[in-house]
């Protein structure tokens, strides 16, 4: 009886007390030009914030499982952060005007030898094109050369993540990589299926996956995702992809932002074949994504748009097609099925030339 007694109170104090969470303390230090800026700690959903003091600042938190977590510190003009990884212990991280050193527990000592190497892999990449300029070298030999270079900089930087991720697979830092080593979702599939719980919980990782699985949903041959922008239109009303595509005309929607360089390269070929093509059964769509609706309406007085634009679309348009680069140009048939994706300069008229001719 006595021994059920003690057994009995010893539950019920551990249920009373109950079980203590990991936790993790972070220091940091920084120019102190930053001095009484906000510096922001984001992870997954969750986020905190705190003050840059004599160019330091820390947090402290309790953490079920090691997570990679982003520092962002801005000043005026200056802005500054890095990447470190919340686990149990002191992890630290060091800003300065080359970049960004963690260290202080396991995983961030591991992380910061992978960044030392990534660097070293750049610097000889940049080393071997310095040297090569100051060679003097006809274009093509120089061309020949550069190329060369780049293959054994991408060469050299696979192999590094491919051992990275098979060293950390089972834990966070696995999702720094999987993302750069898969180029399609057949890759990216072959990695998740055989990365642990760590990483494929990981926000990066799971946000990639949701990508490649919307980028399958509108793949060519497939109907149009819909979505609509309530203030979208010129005048600020509700406006959808819908009101253009499937109502019986060619539409090719391009997906731009002000601030795009390549997107602004594609104008030219977007008005010569709007020019070509426009009437009954064709019509261009610009959705200014990623953008600022004024800045949007400034670059439309410089360039050769003349097509109806959706403004203030955000990030919905391009998380529902999958796009994590723009330009992206999407020709959609008369009944709204996806003809063409991807398309760049001169394949733009060629397609819808070859389109409209049937």
């Amino acid at each position: 009886m006595k021994k059920f007694t003690a057994i009995s109170a010893a539950s019920l104090l551990l249920v009373a007390c109950g079980e203590s969470r990991p936790t993790y303390l972070l220091s940091g230090t920084v120019d102190t030009l930053y001095n009484g800026a906000t510096v922001s700690l984001l992870y997954g959903e969750k986020s905190d914030s705190t003050v840059v003091s004599q160019g330091a600042f820390s947090f402290e938190g309790e953490i079920d499982s090691p997570v990679l977590a982003r520092v962002l510190i801005s000043q005026g003009d200056n802005r500054t952060g890095g990447m470190v990884v919340l686990e149990a212990g002191s992890p630290v991280l060091t800003l300065t005007e080359e970049g960004y050193r963690c260290s202080g527990t396991p995983l961030n000592e591991t992380f910061n030898g992978y960044n030392a190497s990534s660097e070293e892999l750049y610097k000889t990449y940049r080393e071997a094109y310095t040297s090569l300029r100051e060679q003097g070298l006809k274009d093509e030999e120089f061309r020949a050369a550069l190329e060369q270079a780049g293959e054994t900089f991408s060469a050299g930087s696979r192999k590094l993540n491919e051992e990275f991720f098979a060293a950390n697979k089972d834990n966070v830092l696995g999702s720094v990589v999987i993302t750069r080593l898969a180029d399609d979702k057949s890759q990216f599939d072959s990695l998740y299926n055989v990365a642990g719980e760590a990483v494929r919980n990981a926000a990066s990782v799971q946000q990639e996956k949701a990508r490649y699985e919307n980028l399958e949903k509108t793949s060519e041959g497939k109907m149009f995702t819909d979505f609509t922008i309530e203030k979208g239109s010129a005048e600020g009303t509700p406006v959808s992809l819908s009101d253009y595509v499937g109502k019986g005309k060619y539409v090719l929607v391009d997906f731009w932002a002000s601030w795009c360089g390549p997107c602004r390269g594609e104008m030219p070929n977007l008005a010569e074949v709007y020019k070509k093509y426009k009437g009954d059964r064709f019509e261009i769509v610009g959705v200014a994504v990623w953008d600022e609706r004024a800045d949007t309406e400034k670059a439309l007085e410089s360039l050769p748009i003349t097509w109806p634009v959706i403004f203030d679309a955000g990030q919905l348009p391009t998380d529902l097609y999958g796009i994590n680069g723009i330009p992206q140009i999407i020709l959609f048939g008369p009944d709204g099925t996806i003809v063409a994706r991807d398309l760049r300069g001169e394949a733009i008229g060629e397609k819808v030339g070859e389109c409209l001719a049937k």
